[in-house]
């Protein structure tokens, strides 16, 4: 959605990690801040100019050389990987906004290259934007899983999002899922907006998954872990099992 700080990064990684028991997972840092790459990216080794995706993007190296191990293959896991981005990639701004529109079909060959590679899901986390360069991508995805918190101007931008998600299926020829699940985040019962929001969506056609403030969020970032490995008995890790277990 287009706002920052709603949680997109964190939830990407989240769901990703979870449905890498179900099979081997691509995360795409495609947002020029970088923070899912963070994530993984304690000693600062995942990314270099030459192993980006921003360097995938430009052709200069593939998609083989280019991803990073996040989590080994093992008993609990199909193997996790990142195609990382440096933080605050400058560099990936200006292609974003410049070079892309030359080669928009570069989305749909690294999607390709992906599945070659035997990736059963590749996930995009985007800026909070809603530009030519997200478009493409979204258009070149199969499923979209918005996230708000169930404040009035949040329900109007999903609503907004929504139209324009259904002008991407004309104007691209996009292959888009209608958007099944909602996640609602940060919602606070205490607050009467929150309660109302949360109440409406829920009467949506929307499938609701509700997360409400937890400081282990934070706790599991600094510690660049995922939440299900640093506080695996959270409620939040069972709310994204139970979508994990949805769209696997």
């Amino acid at each position: 959605m287009q706002k920052g700080g709603v949680g997109k990064t964190t939830f990407t990684n989240l769901l990703a990690y979870e449905l890498s028991q179900y099979g081997k997972v691509l995360l795409v840092d495609a947002d020029q801040q970088g923070n899912l790459t963070y994530l993984y990216n304690e000693n600062g080794n995942l990314v270099s100019p030459k192993k980006c995706f921003l360097s995938v993007l430009k052709e200069e190296t593939n998609l083989k050389d280019s991803i990073s191990i996040c989590r080994e293959e093992n008993a609990q896991s199909k193997g996790l990987y990142i195609l990382g981005t440096k933080k605050n990639d400058n560099d990936l701004r200006s292609y974003m906004e410049s070079g892309f529109r030359d080669d928009p079909n570069s989305i749909r060959t690294l999607i390709k290259d992906a599945k070659d590679l035997g990736f059963n899901y590749v996930f995009f986390d985007l800026p909070p934007s809603f530009g030519f360069y997200e478009k493409i991508i979204l258009s070149n995805t199969s499923d979209i899983i918005p996230i708000i918190e169930p404040e009035d101007f949040a329900v109007e931008s999903l609503t907004n999002f929504n139209t324009q998600i259904k002008k991407l299926k004309v104007q691209y020829d996009a292959k888009i899922s209608p958007c099944r699940y909602l996640i609602i985040n940060k919602g606070n019962n205490q607050k009467q907006v929150h309660r109302y929001w949360t109440q409406r969506l829920k009467e949506s056609s929307y499938e609701i998954f509700e997360f409400h403030d937890s400081k282990a969020v934070s706790g599991a970032i600094s510690y660049h872990l995922p939440m299900q490995e640093y506080q695996p008995g959270n409620p939040l890790c069972k709310t994204i099992a139970l979508l994990a277990n949805k769209i696997k």
